[in-house]
C-alpha cells in the first residue's frame, strides 16, 4: 500500500505546496484531526490554526499558520484551499501583534455580526495564530 499522496495548498495568489505527503494534521471547525494515505474521503471546514504536514522527500516537518478555509481529502489526494497560509519560519511576531491590535481597535468602531466585522475578526484570529505558532516553536 502507498504510504504518500498529492498535497495540494493553495492560497488565492498561489499554490503554497504541492507534492507528495506522509501525513498531515489540519485545525478543523471541530478540532484538530490527521489525515495519513488511504484516509476515508472527507471535505471538513478548517478554522483558524496550524497546518502540520510532512512531506515524502523527507523534508521534515513544516508548520504553517492557517487563516481557515476548506479541506478535501479524497483517493489518494488532499487539497487545503485557504485565504492565508504563512509558513513557520517566515512569521514576524511583532507584525503579527501589531495586527491583532489594528484588528481589535477596528472591531471596536464596528457592528457586531457586520460583514465588515467578519473580515476583521478573521484578520485578527489569522495574527494570533501566528503568535501561538511562534510562542509554541521555541
Amino acid at each position: 500500500m502507498n504510504q504518500t499522496f498529492q498535497l495540494d495548498v493553495v492560497t488565492p495568489e498561489k499554490l503554497l505546496i504541492s507534492g507528495r505527503a506522509t501525513f498531515i494534521t489540519a485545525p478543523g471547525k471541530d478540532g484538530r484531526f490527521g489525515v495519513l494515505a488511504g484516509h476515508a474521503p472527507l471535505v471538513s471546514l478548517l478554522a483558524a490554526g496550524e497546518l502540520t504536514l510532512a512531506m515524502a522527500e523527507g523534508t521534515g516537518e513544516q508548520s504553517f499558520a492557517l487563516s481557515g478555509g476548506y479541506v478535501e481529502v479524497g483517493h489518494d489526494r488532499v487539497t487545503v484551499l485557504v485565504e492565508q497560509a504563512l509558513e513557520k519560519g517566515k512569521i514576524d511576531p511583532g507584525a503579527a501583534i501589531k495586527q491583532e491590535r489594528e484588528a481589535e481597535e477596528k472591531l471596536a468602531q464596528l457592528p457586531q455580526g457586520g460583514p465588515e466585522a467578519l473580515v476583521w475578526i478573521k484578520r485578527r484570529d489569522f495574527a494570533k495564530t501566528c503568535q501561538q505558532i511562534v510562542r509554541t516553536a521555541g
